[in-house]
Protein backbone atom coordinates (compact mmCIF):
# COMPACT_ATOMS: atom_id res chain seq x y z
CA UNK A 1 0.00 0.00 0.00
CA UNK A 2 1.37 3.54 -0.98
CA UNK A 3 1.03 6.46 1.06
CA UNK A 4 -2.25 8.03 -0.72
CA UNK A 5 -3.76 4.80 -0.10
CA UNK A 6 -2.78 4.62 3.55
CA UNK A 7 -3.69 7.86 3.55
CA UNK A 8 -7.04 7.25 2.24
CA UNK A 9 -7.31 4.47 4.06
CA UNK A 10 -6.89 6.26 7.76
CA UNK A 11 -9.66 9.12 6.09
CA UNK A 12 -12.17 6.93 5.89
CA UNK A 13 -11.89 5.15 9.13
CA UNK A 14 -11.61 8.72 10.21
CA UNK A 15 -8.29 8.47 12.02
CA UNK A 16 -6.45 11.45 9.94
CA UNK A 17 -4.40 13.16 12.77
CA UNK A 18 -4.02 16.97 11.84
CA UNK A 19 -0.32 16.31 10.22
CA UNK A 20 -1.85 13.28 7.96
CA UNK A 21 -4.84 15.29 6.92
CA UNK A 22 -2.33 18.03 5.89
CA UNK A 23 -0.21 15.69 3.84
CA UNK A 24 -3.27 14.65 1.84
CA UNK A 25 -4.56 18.01 1.17
CA UNK A 26 -0.87 18.72 -0.17
CA UNK A 27 -1.26 15.19 -2.08
CA UNK A 28 -4.81 16.53 -3.58
CA UNK A 29 -3.78 19.55 -4.37
CA UNK A 30 -0.19 18.81 -6.30
CA UNK A 31 -1.91 16.02 -8.82
CA UNK A 32 -5.15 16.66 -10.81
CA UNK A 33 -4.81 12.55 -11.37
CA UNK A 34 -5.13 12.20 -7.43
CA UNK A 35 -7.50 14.14 -6.94
CA UNK A 36 -9.66 12.65 -9.45
CA UNK A 37 -9.30 9.37 -8.01
CA UNK A 38 -10.06 10.22 -4.91
CA UNK A 39 -13.46 11.69 -5.28
CA UNK A 40 -14.20 9.28 -7.82
CA UNK A 41 -13.36 6.13 -5.68
CA UNK A 42 -14.12 7.66 -2.45
CA UNK A 43 -17.91 9.65 -2.84
CA UNK A 44 -20.52 9.50 -5.17
CA UNK A 45 -21.56 11.75 -7.30
CA UNK A 46 -24.90 12.43 -5.45
CA UNK A 47 -22.65 12.98 -2.20
CA UNK A 48 -20.93 15.63 -3.76
CA UNK A 49 -23.91 17.71 -4.97
CA UNK A 50 -25.52 17.43 -1.45
CA UNK A 51 -21.76 18.93 -0.33
CA UNK A 52 -22.26 21.62 -2.92
CA UNK A 53 -25.63 22.12 -1.44
CA UNK A 54 -24.87 22.31 2.24
CA UNK A 55 -22.67 21.48 5.14
CA UNK A 56 -25.27 19.58 6.95
CA UNK A 57 -25.75 17.36 4.10
CA UNK A 58 -22.39 16.55 3.31
CA UNK A 59 -22.29 15.53 7.17
CA UNK A 60 -24.78 12.83 6.28
CA UNK A 61 -22.83 12.03 3.18
CA UNK A 62 -19.61 11.45 4.59
CA UNK A 63 -18.94 8.29 5.72
CA UNK A 64 -18.06 8.73 9.43
CA UNK A 65 -18.08 5.92 12.23
CA UNK A 66 -19.19 5.99 16.20
CA UNK A 67 -17.10 8.20 17.95
CA UNK A 68 -16.58 11.17 15.52
CA UNK A 69 -15.91 14.70 16.95
CA UNK A 70 -16.88 18.21 16.21
CA UNK A 71 -13.33 19.21 15.05
CA UNK A 72 -12.72 16.22 13.09
CA UNK A 73 -16.47 16.76 11.49
CA UNK A 74 -15.07 20.53 10.42
CA UNK A 75 -12.10 18.97 8.91
CA UNK A 76 -13.14 16.51 6.63
CA UNK A 77 -16.01 18.66 5.27
CA UNK A 78 -13.48 21.05 4.74
CA UNK A 79 -11.32 18.68 3.03
CA UNK A 80 -13.90 17.20 0.75
CA UNK A 81 -15.90 20.42 0.01
CA UNK A 82 -11.76 21.44 -1.19
CA UNK A 83 -11.69 18.41 -3.31
CA UNK A 84 -15.47 19.44 -4.27
CA UNK A 85 -14.86 22.80 -5.62
CA UNK A 86 -11.39 21.95 -7.47
CA UNK A 87 -13.10 18.85 -9.53
CA UNK A 88 -15.91 21.12 -10.04
CA UNK A 89 -14.08 23.44 -11.32
CA UNK A 90 -11.95 21.65 -13.60
CA UNK A 91 -14.87 20.37 -14.91
CA UNK A 92 -16.44 24.10 -15.73
CA UNK A 93 -13.16 24.61 -17.63
CA UNK A 94 -13.30 21.68 -19.70
CA UNK A 95 -17.12 21.93 -20.25
CA UNK A 96 -16.69 25.65 -21.23
CA UNK A 97 -13.11 25.15 -22.75
CA UNK A 98 -12.77 21.96 -24.02
CA UNK A 99 -10.13 19.51 -24.21
CA UNK A 100 -6.73 20.72 -26.26
CA UNK A 101 -6.49 18.08 -29.31
CA UNK A 102 -4.09 17.88 -32.26
CA UNK A 103 -4.61 15.97 -35.60
CA UNK A 104 -2.01 13.83 -35.93
CA UNK A 105 -3.94 12.07 -39.01
CA UNK A 106 -6.71 12.21 -41.29
CA UNK A 107 -7.97 10.11 -44.22
CA UNK A 108 -11.09 11.77 -45.92
CA UNK A 109 -12.65 12.61 -42.58
CA UNK A 110 -15.83 14.69 -41.71
CA UNK A 111 -16.41 16.52 -38.76
CA UNK A 112 -20.25 17.13 -38.77
CA UNK A 113 -19.86 18.32 -34.95
CA UNK A 114 -17.14 19.85 -33.01
CA UNK A 115 -14.46 23.04 -33.35
CA UNK A 116 -11.70 21.00 -34.88
CA UNK A 117 -10.84 20.78 -38.72
CA UNK A 118 -9.72 17.36 -39.85
CA UNK A 119 -6.79 19.42 -41.40
CA UNK A 120 -3.30 17.54 -40.20
CA UNK A 121 -1.57 19.63 -37.65
CA UNK A 122 -4.93 21.73 -36.52
CA UNK A 123 -5.09 22.44 -32.63
CA UNK A 124 -8.45 23.33 -30.94
CA UNK A 125 -10.16 22.88 -27.81
CA UNK A 126 -12.65 20.17 -28.11
CA UNK A 127 -15.27 19.10 -25.86
CA UNK A 128 -18.00 17.38 -28.00
CA UNK A 129 -16.71 15.72 -31.33
CA UNK A 130 -18.51 14.08 -34.28
CA UNK A 131 -17.04 12.48 -37.16
CA UNK A 132 -19.29 11.43 -40.02
CA UNK A 133 -16.70 9.84 -42.48
CA UNK A 134 -13.33 8.75 -42.00
CA UNK A 135 -10.26 7.90 -40.25
CA UNK A 136 -9.25 10.70 -37.87
CA UNK A 137 -6.20 10.46 -35.74
CA UNK A 138 -5.92 12.94 -32.36
CA UNK A 139 -3.72 13.62 -29.92
CA UNK A 140 -4.00 15.40 -26.24
CA UNK A 141 -1.89 17.29 -24.50
CA UNK A 142 -0.60 14.59 -22.49
CA UNK A 143 0.50 12.54 -25.54
CA UNK A 144 -2.47 9.85 -25.72
CA UNK A 145 -3.49 9.36 -28.81
CA UNK A 146 -6.92 8.59 -30.12
CA UNK A 147 -7.66 6.75 -33.51
CA UNK A 148 -11.25 7.50 -34.33
CA UNK A 149 -13.12 4.90 -37.09
CA UNK A 150 -16.46 7.10 -38.59
CA UNK A 151 -19.13 7.28 -37.51
CA UNK A 152 -18.20 8.19 -34.40
CA UNK A 153 -19.22 10.21 -31.34
CA UNK A 154 -16.76 11.39 -28.73
CA UNK A 155 -17.17 13.51 -25.27
CA UNK A 156 -13.71 14.71 -23.76
CA UNK A 157 -14.17 15.54 -20.22
CA UNK A 158 -10.37 15.64 -19.47
CA UNK A 159 -7.28 14.71 -20.81
CA UNK A 160 -7.90 11.58 -18.82
CA UNK A 161 -11.00 10.96 -19.74
CA UNK A 162 -13.00 10.85 -22.60
CA UNK A 163 -16.41 9.10 -23.31
CA UNK A 164 -16.89 7.35 -26.52
CA UNK A 165 -21.11 7.92 -26.91
CA UNK A 166 -20.83 5.59 -30.51
CA UNK A 167 -18.07 4.45 -32.90
CA UNK A 168 -14.63 2.73 -32.99
CA UNK A 169 -11.58 3.99 -31.49
CA UNK A 170 -8.05 2.77 -30.80
CA UNK A 171 -6.14 4.44 -27.42
CA UNK A 172 -2.39 4.60 -27.21
CA UNK A 173 -1.94 6.06 -23.76
CA UNK A 174 2.08 6.15 -24.27
CA UNK A 175 4.36 6.79 -21.24
CA UNK A 176 2.23 9.26 -19.57
CA UNK A 177 -1.08 7.84 -19.85
CA UNK A 178 -1.44 5.24 -17.19
CA UNK A 179 -4.46 5.19 -15.59
CA UNK A 180 -6.97 6.98 -18.33
CA UNK A 181 -10.68 6.46 -18.98
CA UNK A 182 -12.82 5.83 -21.92
CA UNK A 183 -15.97 5.18 -20.87
CA UNK A 184 -18.60 3.73 -23.44
CA UNK A 185 -22.27 2.96 -23.25
CA UNK A 186 -22.06 -0.02 -21.28
CA UNK A 187 -18.54 -0.36 -19.41
CA UNK A 188 -15.78 2.28 -18.64
CA UNK A 189 -11.78 0.88 -19.36
CA UNK A 190 -9.10 1.54 -17.21
CA UNK A 191 -5.84 1.62 -19.12
CA UNK A 192 -2.67 0.45 -17.20
CA UNK A 193 -0.37 1.66 -20.08
CA UNK A 194 -1.12 -0.16 -23.11
CA UNK A 195 -2.52 0.27 -26.73
CA UNK A 196 -6.33 -1.01 -26.97
CA UNK A 197 -9.28 -1.16 -29.05
CA UNK A 198 -12.96 -0.58 -28.50
CA UNK A 199 -15.84 -0.78 -30.46
CA UNK A 200 -18.59 0.81 -29.38
CA UNK A 201 -20.69 0.65 -33.32
CA UNK A 202 -23.22 -1.64 -31.85
CA UNK A 203 -26.33 0.23 -29.32
CA UNK A 204 -26.44 -2.84 -27.57
CA UNK A 205 -22.99 -4.28 -27.25
CA UNK A 206 -19.02 -2.88 -27.07
CA UNK A 207 -16.06 -4.97 -27.95
CA UNK A 208 -12.88 -4.14 -26.26
CA UNK A 209 -9.63 -5.36 -27.31
CA UNK A 210 -6.24 -4.97 -26.06
CA UNK A 211 -3.25 -4.88 -28.80
CA UNK A 212 -0.50 -4.83 -26.00
CA UNK A 213 0.17 -4.22 -22.34
CA UNK A 214 -3.33 -4.57 -20.52
CA UNK A 215 -6.79 -2.92 -19.22
CA UNK A 216 -9.73 -2.75 -16.54
CA UNK A 217 -13.09 -3.37 -17.66
CA UNK A 218 -15.31 -1.85 -14.80
CA UNK A 219 -19.14 -3.07 -14.98
CA UNK A 220 -22.06 -1.22 -13.70
CA UNK A 221 -22.09 -2.84 -10.53
CA UNK A 222 -18.48 -1.96 -10.23
CA UNK A 223 -17.29 -5.51 -10.92
CA UNK A 224 -13.67 -5.48 -12.42
CA UNK A 225 -12.63 -7.32 -15.32
CA UNK A 226 -8.57 -7.45 -16.38
CA UNK A 227 -7.76 -8.19 -19.95
CA UNK A 228 -4.13 -8.37 -20.75
CA UNK A 229 -2.56 -8.47 -24.71
CA UNK A 230 -4.08 -10.66 -26.95
CA UNK A 231 -7.61 -10.61 -25.01
CA UNK A 232 -10.62 -9.09 -25.25
CA UNK A 233 -14.37 -8.91 -24.15
CA UNK A 234 -17.55 -8.44 -25.44
CA UNK A 235 -20.09 -6.19 -22.93
CA UNK A 236 -23.83 -6.33 -23.07
CA UNK A 237 -26.32 -3.76 -22.58
CA UNK A 238 -27.30 -5.01 -19.15
CA UNK A 239 -23.38 -4.75 -18.20
CA UNK A 240 -22.29 -8.62 -18.81
CA UNK A 241 -19.26 -9.08 -19.55
CA UNK A 242 -18.44 -12.36 -22.25
CA UNK A 243 -16.21 -13.72 -24.71
CA UNK A 244 -15.15 -12.00 -27.77
CA UNK A 245 -14.35 -14.41 -30.63
CA UNK A 246 -12.28 -11.70 -33.24
CA UNK A 247 -11.13 -8.48 -34.01
CA UNK A 248 -10.99 -7.64 -37.89
CA UNK A 249 -8.26 -5.57 -39.18
CA UNK A 250 -8.35 -3.86 -43.20
CA UNK A 251 -5.01 -2.88 -43.02
CA UNK A 252 -5.42 -0.66 -46.61
CA UNK A 253 -8.57 0.82 -45.54
CA UNK A 254 -7.96 1.26 -41.86
CA UNK A 255 -11.33 -0.42 -40.96
CA UNK A 256 -11.87 -3.38 -38.27
CA UNK A 257 -14.78 -4.52 -36.04
CA UNK A 258 -15.28 -6.64 -33.44
CA UNK A 259 -18.01 -8.63 -35.19
CA UNK A 260 -18.77 -11.15 -37.78
CA UNK A 261 -18.34 -8.91 -41.15
CA UNK A 262 -20.38 -10.07 -44.54
CA UNK A 263 -19.30 -6.64 -46.27
CA UNK A 264 -17.03 -8.53 -48.92
CA UNK A 265 -13.90 -7.45 -47.17
CA UNK A 266 -12.60 -10.50 -45.90
CA UNK A 267 -12.86 -14.40 -47.52
CA UNK A 268 -12.80 -15.03 -43.70
CA UNK A 269 -15.77 -14.06 -42.13
CA UNK A 270 -15.37 -15.32 -38.61
CA UNK A 271 -13.65 -17.97 -36.63
CA UNK A 272 -14.38 -18.68 -32.95
CA UNK A 273 -13.16 -21.98 -30.61
CA UNK A 274 -14.30 -23.91 -27.57
CA UNK A 275 -11.36 -22.35 -25.24
CA UNK A 276 -12.98 -20.19 -22.40
CA UNK A 277 -9.92 -18.64 -22.17
CA UNK A 278 -10.40 -13.67 -23.35
CA UNK A 279 -8.00 -14.92 -26.22
CA UNK A 280 -8.62 -13.19 -29.38
CA UNK A 281 -8.43 -14.33 -32.98
CA UNK A 282 -6.92 -11.65 -35.19
CA UNK A 283 -8.46 -11.39 -38.59
CA UNK A 284 -6.51 -9.22 -41.04
CA UNK A 285 -7.63 -8.63 -44.64
CA UNK A 286 -4.71 -9.09 -47.35
CA UNK A 287 -2.76 -9.56 -44.18
CA UNK A 288 -0.30 -12.63 -45.64
CA UNK A 289 3.33 -10.66 -47.09
CA UNK A 290 6.30 -11.30 -45.89
CA UNK A 291 7.45 -11.20 -42.00
CA UNK A 292 3.93 -10.61 -41.15
CA UNK A 293 3.31 -11.50 -37.24
CA UNK A 294 2.16 -14.88 -36.90
CA UNK A 295 0.43 -14.28 -33.74
CA UNK A 296 -0.76 -11.36 -31.57
CA UNK A 297 0.31 -12.08 -28.30
CA UNK A 298 4.13 -13.33 -29.15
CA UNK A 299 6.86 -11.93 -31.42
CA UNK A 300 6.68 -14.83 -34.21
CA UNK A 301 6.71 -13.89 -37.85
CA UNK A 302 5.53 -15.52 -41.13
CA UNK A 303 8.99 -15.40 -43.61
CA UNK A 304 10.10 -17.20 -46.69
CA UNK A 305 12.46 -20.23 -46.43
CA UNK A 306 15.96 -19.73 -47.32
CA UNK A 307 15.68 -22.79 -49.92
CA UNK A 308 12.08 -20.94 -50.98
CA UNK A 309 10.46 -17.97 -50.57
CA UNK A 310 6.33 -17.54 -49.74
CA UNK A 311 4.31 -18.99 -52.98
CA UNK A 312 4.05 -15.88 -55.10
CA UNK A 313 0.66 -16.22 -55.40
CA UNK A 314 -0.66 -16.39 -51.60
CA UNK A 315 1.04 -12.96 -50.96
CA UNK A 316 -1.95 -10.92 -50.22
CA UNK A 317 -4.26 -13.97 -48.37
CA UNK A 318 -6.16 -13.00 -45.57
CA UNK A 319 -4.76 -13.77 -42.81
CA UNK A 320 -5.72 -15.20 -39.20
CA UNK A 321 -3.17 -14.61 -36.09
CA UNK A 322 -4.34 -17.11 -33.30
CA UNK A 323 -3.21 -17.14 -29.97
CA UNK A 324 0.26 -19.07 -29.28
CA UNK A 325 -1.14 -20.10 -25.94
CA UNK A 326 -2.97 -22.72 -27.77
CA UNK A 327 -0.40 -24.60 -29.22
CA UNK A 328 -0.86 -26.97 -26.92
CA UNK A 329 -4.82 -27.36 -25.54
CA UNK A 330 -5.53 -31.14 -26.79
CA UNK A 331 -9.38 -30.02 -26.96
CA UNK A 332 -9.05 -27.50 -29.09
CA UNK A 333 -11.48 -26.68 -31.47
CA UNK A 334 -11.63 -23.90 -34.17
CA UNK A 335 -14.61 -23.43 -36.35
CA UNK A 336 -14.13 -21.16 -39.41
CA UNK A 337 -16.38 -19.45 -41.51
CA UNK A 338 -15.50 -18.62 -45.20
CA UNK A 339 -17.42 -17.07 -48.13
CA UNK A 340 -18.43 -18.81 -50.98
CA UNK A 341 -15.48 -19.81 -53.46
CA UNK A 342 -12.54 -19.66 -51.07
CA UNK A 343 -9.57 -21.63 -50.63
CA UNK A 344 -8.91 -22.72 -46.76
CA UNK A 345 -5.35 -22.67 -46.20
CA UNK A 346 -3.75 -24.56 -42.86
CA UNK A 347 -0.22 -24.02 -42.50
CA UNK A 348 1.41 -27.40 -40.15
CA UNK A 349 5.31 -27.80 -39.19
CA UNK A 350 6.43 -30.06 -41.23
CA UNK A 351 8.47 -31.89 -38.62
CA UNK A 352 5.03 -32.53 -36.61
CA UNK A 353 3.16 -35.16 -37.99
CA UNK A 354 -0.61 -34.12 -39.40
CA UNK A 355 -3.29 -34.62 -36.94
CA UNK A 356 -6.23 -36.96 -38.40
CA UNK A 357 -8.41 -33.90 -38.66
CA UNK A 358 -6.00 -32.34 -41.01
CA UNK A 359 -5.37 -35.45 -43.41
CA UNK A 360 -8.91 -35.70 -43.42
CA UNK A 361 -10.18 -32.95 -44.58
CA UNK A 362 -7.25 -31.00 -46.44
CA UNK A 363 -4.60 -32.56 -49.26
CA UNK A 364 -1.08 -30.79 -48.97
CA UNK A 365 -0.29 -28.75 -51.84
CA UNK A 366 3.60 -29.36 -52.22
CA UNK A 367 4.13 -25.91 -51.14
CA UNK A 368 6.55 -24.09 -48.07
CA UNK A 369 5.94 -21.44 -45.72
CA UNK A 370 8.68 -20.48 -42.88
CA UNK A 371 8.12 -19.46 -38.95
CA UNK A 372 10.55 -17.63 -37.06
CA UNK A 373 10.59 -16.73 -33.44
CA UNK A 374 11.73 -13.71 -32.77
CA UNK A 375 13.88 -13.52 -29.19
CA UNK A 376 16.96 -11.78 -28.38
CA UNK A 377 20.50 -13.70 -27.25
CA UNK A 378 19.48 -16.68 -29.65
CA UNK A 379 19.91 -17.70 -33.27
CA UNK A 380 16.10 -16.71 -34.97
CA UNK A 381 15.83 -19.43 -37.74
CA UNK A 382 13.26 -20.20 -39.65
CA UNK A 383 11.24 -23.06 -39.27
CA UNK A 384 9.55 -24.97 -42.12
CA UNK A 385 5.40 -24.97 -42.20
CA UNK A 386 3.78 -27.35 -45.23
CA UNK A 387 0.79 -25.36 -46.85
CA UNK A 388 -2.76 -27.82 -46.40
CA UNK A 389 -5.83 -26.49 -48.88
CA UNK A 390 -9.71 -26.87 -48.85
CA UNK A 391 -11.65 -25.81 -51.13
CA UNK A 392 -15.15 -24.28 -50.20
CA UNK A 393 -16.98 -23.35 -53.39
CA UNK A 394 -20.18 -22.88 -51.53
CA UNK A 395 -18.52 -21.16 -48.64
CA UNK A 396 -19.59 -22.17 -45.17
CA UNK A 397 -17.82 -23.39 -41.86
CA UNK A 398 -14.80 -25.56 -41.52
CA UNK A 399 -13.77 -27.24 -37.77
CA UNK A 400 -10.15 -27.51 -37.11
CA UNK A 401 -9.24 -29.35 -34.49
CA UNK A 402 -5.98 -29.39 -31.78
CA UNK A 403 -2.21 -28.88 -33.27
CA UNK A 404 -0.79 -32.62 -32.71
CA UNK A 405 -2.24 -36.28 -32.42
CA UNK A 406 -3.16 -36.52 -29.06
CA UNK A 407 -0.19 -38.68 -27.87
CA UNK A 408 2.29 -36.56 -29.77
CA UNK A 409 2.03 -33.21 -27.91
CA UNK A 410 5.43 -31.90 -26.37
CA UNK A 411 7.13 -28.70 -25.24
CA UNK A 412 7.85 -28.42 -29.30
CA UNK A 413 4.59 -28.14 -30.18
CA UNK A 414 4.01 -25.54 -32.76
CA UNK A 415 0.16 -23.89 -33.59
CA UNK A 416 -0.65 -24.28 -36.94
CA UNK A 417 -1.42 -21.34 -39.30
CA UNK A 418 -4.54 -20.04 -40.76
CA UNK A 419 -5.50 -18.66 -44.36
CA UNK A 420 -7.72 -17.53 -47.11
CA UNK A 421 -7.59 -17.10 -50.93
CA UNK A 422 -10.27 -17.07 -53.90
CA UNK A 423 -10.93 -20.45 -55.47
CA UNK A 424 -9.57 -18.88 -58.89
CA UNK A 425 -6.36 -17.04 -57.86
CA UNK A 426 -5.10 -20.32 -56.09
CA UNK A 427 -2.83 -22.86 -58.46
CA UNK A 428 -3.93 -26.23 -58.82
CA UNK A 429 -2.22 -28.42 -55.70
CA UNK A 430 1.52 -29.74 -57.10
CA UNK A 431 1.33 -32.60 -54.86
Amino acid sequence: MNRFDELCSRYYENNLNESESTELRELLAGSPEILREFVITGIREEQLRAALRSSSALEEALPFVDARTRSNKRRMIWLTAAAVIAISFATWAHMTRGVAVEVLASREANISHGSLSPSLGSRSRVRDLTIDTGLLSLRLANNVSIELLAPAQLRFIDPMHVQILSGKATVDVGEHGKGFILDTPQTRVVDLGTRFGVDASSADSTGVVVIEGSVELHSKEGKVNHLTEGEGAVVNISGTIGKLDQARFNPRTGQWSTRALYDGSSLIRSVRNNQKDQSVYHIVAGGLVESVPAHHNRNARWVSLPEKPIPAWLLGADLVLPAHTHRDRKNLRVTVTVAPRTALFVFQRRTQPPPSWLVEGFVPTGEKIGKVSIEKDRENKPVSFEIWRRDMPEGGEVILGPAARPELFNASTILYGIAAFPIEKAPSSSH
